[in-house]
């Protein structure tokens, strides 16, 4: 749902992005530094330390926002760094719900389930079927968990525990619900394919 808005914001993410570019630093290089980000703001959340958690989290949004700003100026985009940035998409999300299952096994882990699943549906669609981007429903996804996610570990830090677990919560209700329109949107471009002859197995 979110992710419509990053058209709206994108004139901003290439004003952003040019400082990056005439520092010769790509768009991978940016893609990558989530990595230790997220494997920190993990380690934290998992002893308890919500707020700093939150803070080395929040870069992790902004940095998957300024890659693809910092690829289109400098007019280096590639099908290497856009799958790139999915794995660490995942990596960054799962190393932040992990440290929280510490403290809230069933409902981060739920999450953490979901959440893949959401992700890995489309991704096991082009296994069998020629398909993109486009037309995917789009409740539960990145954008709306990592919002949830933040928001959730923001409530935390503040020890409104309460709220806080409605917001995983609400993370889980979102990321359900997306992996059963995905399933329902897969099950339907599949069976077009297969009437069409067109598909890859």
């Amino acid at each position: 749902m979110l992710s419509s808005l990053r058209q709206t914001v994108r004139p901003v993410g290439e004003l952003v992005a040019r400082p990056f570019v005439k520092a010769g630093i790509s768009a991978n290089a940016i893609t990558l530094a989530a990595i230790p980000l997220s494997t920190l703001a993990g380690l934290f959340i998992a002893k308890g330390f919500f707020a700093v958690g939150f803070w080395l989290a929040l870069p992790t949004i902004l940095l998957d926002f300024l890659d693809g700003a910092v690829a289109r100026a400098s007019k280096s985009e590639s099908l290497f760094g856009n799958h790139l940035e999915a794995v660490v998409d995942r990596y960054v999300e799962g190393a932040i719900l992990v440290g929280l299952s510490v403290h809230y096994p069933l409902l981060a882990g739920s999450a953490l389930t979901f959440s893949v699943l959401v992700s890995y549906i489309k991704a096991r669609v082009g296994l069998v079927i020629v398909s993109d981007n486009s037309d995917w429903p789009g409740v539960g996804d990145r954008t709306d968990r990592m919002i949830l996610l933040l928001v959730a570990l923001q409530l935390l830090a503040q020890e409104r525990v309460w709220l806080g677990q409605l917001g995983l919560s609400a993370l889980l209700t979102v990321a359900l619900i997306g992996t059963v329109q995905r399933m329902l949107h897969s099950k339907r471009l599949i069976e077009e394919a297969q009437a069409k002859g067109q598909t890859l197995a």
